[in-house]
């Protein structure tokens, strides 16, 4: 009987976790993601230690940094976070600006295209007409200048 007991599983008295439904859909999308939520240090840390190890991620590994797996769990976590937001619209309203400036000192198309259309437009016209005026002396003086029936 002691055998039996000893090969029946052993049910443990502490209360098993329960994992909420998004918990598990983070499990699903990424579960190396959601194994350093759980277990990873990095995770207690407020923004400005984690910019610190970036830094010092960055001073140790020069350009390599972003390459490094603890550097890229660092950034996602400070990206998730919403750490980098205030400075992403700062950047992209000096983009703006920038754009705007470039396009206010290069011509636009629509300014450019207006007169290569009415150049190419008198080059056609000037065509036409000097093949009309071809046909023309063709017919009035074709046979006085060719005899033989071209």
């Amino acid at each position: 009987m002691e055998q039996r007991r000893a090969q029946q599983p052993q049910y443990h008295t502490q209360a098993t976790r329960l994992f909420t439904a998004s918990e598990i859909a983070e499990f699903e999308h990424c579960p190396l993601v959601w194994w350093y939520e759980q277990f990873e240090p990095a995770v207690q840390a407020n923004n400005e230690e984690l910019f610190a190890r970036l830094v010092e991620l960055e001073h140790e590994h020069a350009t390599q940094a972003p390459s490094i797996p603890e550097y890229q769990m660092i950034e996602q976590l400070l990206v998730k976070r919403g750490a980098f937001d205030t400075a992403s619209q700062v950047d992209a309203e000096d983009e703006v600006a920038e754009i705007a400036e470039e396009r206010a000192s290069i011509p636009m198309a629509s300014t450019l295209t207006r007169p290569l259309l009415l150049a190419t437009l008198i080059v056609f016209s000037v065509a036409v007409v000097l093949l009309l005026v071809a046909l023309a002396f063709r017919a009035v003086l074709g046979k006085v200048l060719f005899p033989v029936g071209l």
